[in-house]
C-alpha cells in the first residue's frame, strides 16, 4: 500500500476498514475520495471501486475510475449501480448534504449499505470545548482547507449532528442500523464519567423533546464519551411487494 495522506484525523478511517474487511467485496462508491486511501484499502480486499471527489486535484492514484463530483448537486452516475457506499468525512463539507444522501440512495441497489463518517461534534470533549471556548473546532474558525480548487463550494465546513444527519436518512429512505465511535482518544475514555452524569441529567428533560433530539442516540457510547469521528451504516430498504 501507497503512502497516502488522509484528509481529516489519522485514525478516522479505523471503523470503516474493521466493518469493510469483514464485508463480502462489490461494486463500491468512495466520495468524497480525497486521495484515494481508502479506495487503494478497498481494492485490495477486491472491491470494484469508483472514485469520486470535487477536487481532482487532491486524488494520488492512476488507473482507478474518477468522476469529478460536487455532492451538493446530482451524482452523473447511474441508477442502483452500486452495491455500497462510503462517505467519509464529507457531508460537514457540503452546505446541501441532503442532496447527497439523496443521491446515495439512488445509486444503491435495493438492500446496499451506505457507510459514513462524521465528525463527532457532541463528543464529551467537543461539548466542554464549547464550554470554553464558545467554538468548536480551529479549523472551521480558521477557514483554511486545503484544496487544489477555486471552486468555494470544496471550501465549505459546517457543524453538523447526529440528529440532522438521521433526519436526513430516513427521509430518504434509509434504515439506520449502527452507530459507533471512531478515532476514541484517552481523553474520550478519561471523560466516560462525567459523560454519563450529563446522559443521566438528560433523563430530566421531557419525553416529546428527547425524542426530537434523538437522546438516547445522542447519549449512546458512540456520541456522547464518543470519539473525533462517528460511524453510521444505513441501509437502503428494499421495495415492499404491492399486495
Amino acid at each position: 500500500m501507497s503512502e497516502l495522506r488522509i484528509i481529516g484525523g489519522r485514525q478516522s478511517h479505523d471503523v470503516l476498514r474493521r466493518v469493510l474487511a469483514e464485508r463480502p467485496p462489490g461494486r463500491i462508491l468512495d466520495c468524497p475520495a480525497g486521495t484515494g486511501v481508502l479506495s487503494e484499502f478497498l481494492r485490495e480486499r477486491g472491491f470494484d471501486v469508483h472514485c469520486g471527489d470535487i477536487d481532482p486535484g487532491n486524488f494520488k492514484l492512476q488507473g482507478f475510475p474518477f468522476t469529478q463530483v460536487n455532492l451538493n448537486r446530482a451524482i452523473p452516475l447511474p441508477d442502483a449501480s452500486f452495491d455500497a457506499i462510503v462517505c467519509a468525512n464529507g457531508l460537514h463539507r457540503l452546505f446541501c448534504p441532503g442532496a447527497a444522501i439523496a443521491e446515495f440512495h439512488r445509486l444503491l441497489k435495493p438492500g446496499g449499505h451506505l457507510h459514513v463518517t462524521i465528525n463527532n461534534y457532541a463528543s464529551i470533549t467537543k461539548r466542554l470545548r464549547f464550554l470554553f471556548y464558545g467554538s468548536i473546532t480551529n479549523t472551521i474558525n480558521e477557514g483554511s482547507f486545503r484544496q487544489t480548487i477555486d471552486d468555494p463550494e470544496a471550501s465549505v465546513r459546517a457543524v453538523f449532528l447526529y440528529p440532522q444527519l438521521a433526519n436526513l436518512l430516513e427521509a430518504a429512505g434509509f434504515e439506520i442500523v449502527a452507530r459507533r465511535a471512531a478515532s476514541v482518544k484517552l481523553l474520550h475514555r478519561a471523560l466516560t464519567p462525567l459523560a454519563w452524569l450529563i446522559a443521566l441529567g438528560a433523563l430530566l428533560i421531557s419525553p416529546k423533546s428527547r425524542r426530537r433530539n434523538r437522546l438516547a442516540a445522542m447519549s449512546s457510547p458512540a456520541i456522547l464519551p464518543g470519539g473525533k469521528y462517528l460511524y453510521v451504516e444505513a441501509v437502503k430498504r428494499a421495495r415492499t411487494p404491492s399486495p
